[in-house]
């Protein structure tokens, strides 16, 4: 039968599963996802099996929405909530769009290895006892529950260093924001109205994180390409025509709704510092760094956490240098004196003795109580 006489849901069908038959997509979907491959693969055929709607999207964006979700490794099964491919319609053009669910954000936030809890509930009618909106303090109480309405959306994270945060919105406050930045929003088969409840919880959950949170390369995509039409199977072209007011650039639209916090967000530099990073040679990196930038050492952090694992990737390569140039002066002095070193171990570093040259460079060098 030719395929001119097929229904057009019929050929966006096969044009799918003959996207997922080319040699080249295969492949991707097996970098990513090894011998998962093949059951990912079937799952997004069922998937736009199980939608009409999905069924008239642009193939290659249905398959791209997926290639994201794979990469991410997070399954698109409806049901489960961790990601979806959803239908949407561009100037008329069905396309499909990568979409995260708020139990992908929490598996992202997890998988990172930063968190010790991460959390987003529905708040319903007398369980919210106290907030302020200035110290980001909050108390529930459940037993104070006076009805089953729900008035609103937390979430909540605790770091492993024991810093944590809450962010609280009401129920109108997610919606308005959902009006604001979707287009679909009143859609009768679009997720705002299907399941506003989810939506409310990742919308909450969503900003908590891309605020306040530690953000892994992995949950920095989730955040950038969710809502997106995503164009190619690379990731690398994608566009927020359910976003127009974003402007290409979901992340900052959606900080520049919430209060920005400096001391939170030095909490959160604080605790990403590495393990490898040795304290005196990170300060004289944020030292330095805030100088040339005429700035100061908050912004310079601050700063670093619109992408930490590049910072860090950058301050190892400092770290590495400032060791070698320290070990071939080290060297070098040897050779014509004896250098003066600590009289006792040095606080941040309990197993090493500095030389009294080295800490001189340290900017916790005033105030020190090995030299003091």
């Amino acid at each position: 039968m030719a395929t001119e006489n097929l229904p057009a849901t019929q050929v966006k069908h096969d044009a799918i599963s003959a996207l997922l038959s080319q040699d080249s997509i295969k492949k991707r979907f097996e970098q990513v996802l090894g011998k998962k491959a093949a059951g990912f693969m079937s799952s997004v055929i069922s998937a736009v099996n199980a939608n009409n709607e999905l069924k008239k999207a642009n193939p290659i964006t249905v398959v791209s929405a997926a290639a994201v979700a794979a990469s991410l490794d997070l399954p698109i099964n409806p049901s489960l909530g961790f990601a979806h491919i959803v239908p949407y319609k561009r100037d008329g053009v069905p396309v499909a769009q990568f979409q995260m669910g708020w139990r992908g954000y929490v598996q992202l936030g997890m998988r990172s290895g930063q968190y010790r809890t991460l959390n987003v509930c529905t708040v319903y009618e007398g369980e919210l006892v106290h907030s302020n909106r200035f110290t980001g303090e909050m108390n529930f109480d459940e037993k104070g529950r006076v009805s089953e309405n729900i008035v609103g959306y937390v979430a909540y994270f605790k770091l492993l260093n024991g810093f944590e945060k809450y962010l609280y919105m009401t129920i109108e406050q997610a919606r308005a924001h959902g009006k604001r930045y979707s287009k679909s929003y009143d859609n009768k088969n679009g997720k705002w109205q299907t399941d506003p409840d989810a939506m409310g919880m990742k919308t909450v959950l969503k900003m908590l994180l891309s605020k306040f949170g530690l953000l892994s390369l992995e949950m920095q995509t989730a955040v950038q390409l969710d809502q997106a039409t995503v164009k190619t199977i690379d990731g690398n072209a994608y566009s927020y025509d359910d976003n127009p007011e974003n402007d290409g650039n979901i992340i900052e639209a959606e900080q520049a709704e919430a209060e920005q916090d400096p001391a939170a967000i030095v909490a959160a530099f604080d605790a990403s510092i590495p393990k490898t990073a040795d304290a005196a040679i990170l300060g004289d990196f944020l030292t330095r760094t805030a100088e040339s930038n005429k700035g100061t050492v908050e912004q310079v952090q601050i700063e670093a956490m619109k992408n930490p694992a590049a910072f860090w990737k950058i301050f190892a390569a400092y770290q590495k240098q400032f060791k070698a140039k320290a070990a071939a002066e080290n060297k070098s002095g040897q050779e014509n004196k004896v250098e003066e070193m600590a009289p006792a171990p040095c606080p941040d570093n309990p197993g090493d003795i500095f030389t009294k040259q080295y800490c001189g460079g340290c900017p916790k060098r005033q105030g020190c109580p090995i030299w003091n």
